[in-house]
């Protein structure tokens, strides 16, 4: 099975009011991780088989959580597919990539 993964992280800490001042460090821990991602501006896609992407996901909500965020909605969306899906396939009509 193949899957490919957005995550959209909305970490609430209680001494500061910025959504967005500790998902830098959760955006380094996915480029980390290894797997083929894609950083948008609103979530991050991710490919992998589905234990990473669950195993990324608590590794995630761990860093935010030892990072003093009290509470961390994840809205995830996933694709399941028996056929090939790929990031770059799906984007290529609209991004060019380089070739690694």
């Amino acid at each position: 099975m193949n899957y490919i993964m957005s995550v959209q992280l909305l970490p609430h800490h209680p001494e500061s009011n910025d959504l967005y001042s500790h998902v830098g460090g959760a955006i380094e821990i996915i480029e980390e991780s290894g797997l083929t991602h894609f950083v948008g501006p609103m979530e991050t896609t991710v490919e992998g088989s589905i234990d990473e992407l669950m195993n990324l996901i608590k590794k995630l909500n761990s860093h935010l959580a030892s990072e003093g965020c009290d509470k961390v909605i994840s809205n995830i969306k996933l694709i399941q597919s028996e056929e090939a899906i790929k990031i770059k396939d799906i984007l290529s009509d609209y991004y060019e990539f380089d070739d690694e």
